[in-house]
């Protein structure tokens, strides 16, 4: 509203200088006091928030009640925190490559540039079931004086200690994990711009978790 009032002054202040007569003045001025009375109507009466509240048309039932299902239905669906699951024995693992021989003898070996990510989740909440879950996995590129094994390793040992060398997140979907159950998964994982791990470690947590929404 005060930037409205700032540039009425500012045209009349114009008028005022520039009319080249008292019949101009008195016309420009009768003008700007028009638009003033228009915009005055407009802000206070017809663009009255109450007012407005007041003239819009009701909510039809139906539509009210659409909205109160999607709400719990949304709310539902985001009611499980990362916690509410549980990653059983999961572990990152290099895919196999597959290379002949001159005789034609098969030759498997880790593919340090392919990995797969193997595991369960189990839902550790009681009333809810898990639908999807989305999974961090850092791979790391460690020292060769790093010996700690995989299974004792911590995330912040492995950052201070080795470097990051992959990250991404992965979405497993569709599980339909009832209260307590447990799912199998398996899937493979590549890290973009990843260097060939000598000494790798890796870890795994769950990010975010889905809810089935009834």
């Amino acid at each position: 509203m005060i930037r409205w009032v700032f540039l009425f002054a500012v045209a009349a202040f114009l008028v005022w200088m520039f009319a080249d007569s008292r019949a101009t003045r008195t016309v420009g001025f009768g003008v700007l006091g028009f638009i003033a009375l228009v915009s005055l109507v407009f802000f206070y009466v017809l663009d009255d928030p109450d007012r407005r509240e007041a003239a819009a048309p009701p909510k039809d039932a139906a539509i009210e009640r659409v909205e109160e299902v999607t709400r719990k239905l949304r709310a539902e669906r985001f009611s499980l925190k990362p916690d509410d699951v549980a990653l059983v024995g999961t572990v990152l693992k290099p895919d196999i490559r597959i290379s002949y021989t001159n005789e034609g003898e098969k030759v498997e070996t880790p593919d340090l540039f392919s990995w797969v990510v193997d595991g369960e989740a189990r839902n550790v909440s009681e009333k809810h079931t898990v639908q999807d879950v989305y999974l961090r996995v850092r791979l790391f590129d460690c020292p060769s004086f790093f010996t700690t094994e995989q299974a004792s390793t911590a995330l912040d040992e492995l950052n201070r200690t080795c470097s990051r060398i992959g990250e991404r997140n992965l979405g497993l979907y569709g599980l339909g994990i009832e209260p307590g159950g447990t799912k199998a998964f398996k899937d493979k994982v590549n890290f973009s711009d990843q260097v060939e791990p000598r000494n790798w470690r890796y870890w795994i947590s769950v990010d975010r978790v889905n809810a089935v929404a009834r």
